[in-house]
């Protein structure tokens, strides 16, 4: 995505910022300054994630799980660099906390409390013309065909 022109300020915030409320409004403001194609990328990523991370009780992707997954393909770290693995557990703890306190990040919300690990799904969103978007709905795939119903009957005699 956009992380690594603000991973200076990203990385000073790990070890200087104590305060969790103070992170995340510090979080906000980086992610405020991506240009708006990125921010509305990273936003369906993160919201995405964090219906995702909803559904934990079913397919046990917690917010903490999903973001061991995906913070290196979202901060796109440098692994040759030995100071990267030095880093790894904040910026997957931030990963974590986007999918977590996505609708503080993306819809104006409060800061929820993580002690639950079942993350809040995001409020139904607006479409460009003001109408109400439907939320996602899973995804419902047909039975897979069965061998014998998809082979050619074989006729007996080739010639005919």
């Amino acid at each position: 995505m956009y992380w690594k022109h603000l991973k200076e300020e990203w990385s000073n915030m790990g070890n200087e910022i104590v305060d969790r409320t103070e992170r995340l409004q510090v979080l906000k403001e980086i992610v405020k300054k991506f240009p708006s194609v990125n921010y509305e990328v990273f936003k369906y990523v993160i919201g995405h994630l964090n219906r995702v991370s909803h559904q934990s009780r079913t397919n046990f992707m917690t917010a903490d799980n999903l973001s061991i997954c995906f913070w290196p393909t979202l901060m796109r770290p440098d692994f040759e660099n030995k100071d990267t693995l030095s880093t790894t557990k904040l910026n997957q703890s931030v990963i974590e906390s986007f999918i977590q306190q996505c609708q503080y990040f993306f819809y104006n919300g409060e800061i929820v409390e993580t002690s639950n690990p079942v993350a809040t799904p995001p409020p139904a969103q607006m479409s460009n013309a003001g109408h109400m978007v439907e939320p996602l709905v899973p995804l419902q795939l047909p039975p897979p065909l069965q061998p014998q119903l998809i082979q050619h009957q074989l006729q007996t005699d080739p010639l005919v």
